[in-house]
């Protein structure tokens, strides 16, 4: 039988935090008895003539951070690893092969512990603390790392100063598939939320993290140094492509933190037809500040625009394509949009989908040559093409998008993520389920002055892959009433960010 992992972690600052002062941080009433249903769950079929119950693993300072009255844990068998020898000498273990484990409790090292689980292939629960769970999810031998990782991951805890977690576990590598996730609970008495994600290990699996950096490997090995509009140059080649499977999980990337909320924010920006990005920049998203400064516009000769102002780039041809552009309507939440005339290419998508989903000309193209020097950029990303497939009466989403220039170290992290949301929002508006995210890029670069940092993203080890969750409500919202607050990322634990200087 396996060896499991089961574990209540806090994100605190980039580290999967467990305990403090050799306790832990949370005592969530359903948190504990779901660790009591797991590794207390009887199935006769998984136990020997040696061994009658499941295995429940810890070191010496977890077992003895629970409280007398409840040691052993009941119903299972406990080892508690240790080199005490005093400790040792309470419960021996015994080291005829013949020889049952009658007693609830056994101290032994690690060295005997191989010796067990080879003698009886145990149902094992590896519950902590810290160091023990290294010493499984790190281990080289891999009939001893943990086969399933059950994790209670909570949000919203904030520590009071003084009392700020010191225990800390691995984070574990992408071969570990995140494949079950609960509803949301909340608990009263901390103040906290919570889910139990379940995720199960795969010899040799990689995520779809791997197109990603083989496609950034490929810039880097094969592209031409070619001069850009910024003077910082690039190292870049033309023409290729990745797909992701977005059915279960989402490309987020885990080799560095992508700041995901920022993303939708500038989804639902696009989605709504602004065009001033000082909107976005009262919610502390300031990507767009660069290439919509005062300075950056009186180069391009738009000195009537407002600092801040776009023109009209994809927003407006999203929403609006064919309108004459003002920057009267930048801001779509004072204005009738009604009024403002174009043709609505998001609400066409919405429509097609839901009545003709076989059609083959479900599209946005933002590339409008009419308007490019209104814009203070011209889009990067210019089109999008919905598919649809249905089996067994379910109806399947997939999208392609088309770049016609693409940043690989800040750009793309960006991009697919926020074709995956938009893919999962129209998903949920027209009753159907997210499949596919295609990829394609023309001149697809790196900065020069971004290599440093793409060396460091690519000598990382890829992490699971989260899944996004969507308010229910969103499939019957307005457009203009979607905000941030109605997206979750779940199982999220990627590597620290890696900052860059954007190119202007």
């Amino acid at each position: 039988m396996p060896i499991n992992l089961i574990s209540c972690v806090i994100n605190y600052k980039n580290k999967l935090a467990i305990g403090r002062d050799n306790g832990l941080l949370l005592k969530l009433k359903e948190d504990l008895k779901f660790f009591k249903t797991i590794t207390s769950k009887n199935d006769n079929d998984t136990f020997n003539s040696k061994i009658d119950r499941n295995v429940v693993l810890m070191g010496r300072k977890t077992w003895f951070s629970i409280p007398r009255e409840r040691r052993p844990l009941k119903d299972r068998l406990n080892l508690v690893l240790t080199n005490d020898k005093d400790l040792i000498k309470l419960s021996p273990y015994p080291t005829f092969p013949w020889c049952k484990f009658t007693k609830n409790v056994y101290f032994i090292t690690y060295k005997q512990f191989l010796d067990f689980y080879k003698r009886t292939s145990a149902n094992v629960f590896v519950i902590g603390g810290g160091q023990i769970y290294d010493l499984f999810l790190n281990n080289k031998d891999e009939n001893l790392l943990p086969q399933k990782i059950y994790l209670t991951e909570v949000y919203d805890f904030k520590p009071e100063q003084g009392l700020e977690p010191d225990c800390f576990m691995s984070h574990f590598n992408e071969r570990y598939r995140l494949v079950n996730v609960s509803d949301k609970h909340n608990d009263n008495v901390y103040n906290v939320t919570f889910r139990f994600l379940e995720y199960n290990y795969y010899h040799n699996y990689r995520t779809d993290e791997k197109q990603y950096i083989d496609l950034c490997c490929k810039v880097l090995k094969n592209g031409n140094e070619r001069i850009d509009r910024t003077n910082v140059g690039t190292i870049s080649i033309f023409g290729d492509k990745m797909e992701f499977d977005i059915s279960d999980t989402v490309p987020l990337l885990t080799t560095k933190r992508v700041p995901w909320k920022h993303c939708i924010e500038e989804l639902l920006w696009f989605m709504r037809g602004d065009t001033d990005t000082k909107i976005l920049q009262r919610r502390g998203v300031k990507i767009w500040d660069g290439n919509t400064s005062r300075e950056f516009l009186d180069n391009k000769g738009l000195t009537h625009y407002d600092e801040g102002i776009l023109g009209p780039g994809y927003s407006w041809q999203w929403r609006f394509f064919g309108a004459n552009y003002s920057q009267a309507f930048s801001d779509t939440s004072n204005v009738d949009t009604s009024k403002i005339g174009g043709f609505d290419q998001l609400q066409y998508v919405i429509d097609t989908l839901k009545n003709d989903p076989f059609n083959r000309r479900i599209m946005m193209s933002y590339w409008n040559p009419l308007h490019m020097n209104e814009m203070a950029l011209p889009p990067c990303h210019y089109s999008v093409l919905f598919y649809v497939e249905e089996e067994k009466g379910e109806k399947y989403l997939s999208c392609l998008f088309t770049m016609r220039s693409n940043d690989m170290f800040l750009g793309n992290p960006f991009n697919i993520f926020s074709y995956t949301v938009l893919t999962y929002i129209l998903a949920l508006k027209c009753n159907m389920k997210p499949r596919r995210l295609v990829y394609m890029g023309g001149d697809i670069h790196i900065y020069k002055n971004h290599l440093a940092q793409m060396t460091e993203q690519l000598n990382r080890t890829p992490r699971p892959l989260p899944q996004l969750k969507i308010n229910s409500d969103v499939k019957d919202k307005a457009i203009s009433d979607i905000t941030v607050e109605d997206f979750e990322i779940i199982g999220y634990h990627p590597h620290s960010s890696i900052r860059a200087p954007m190119a202007i």
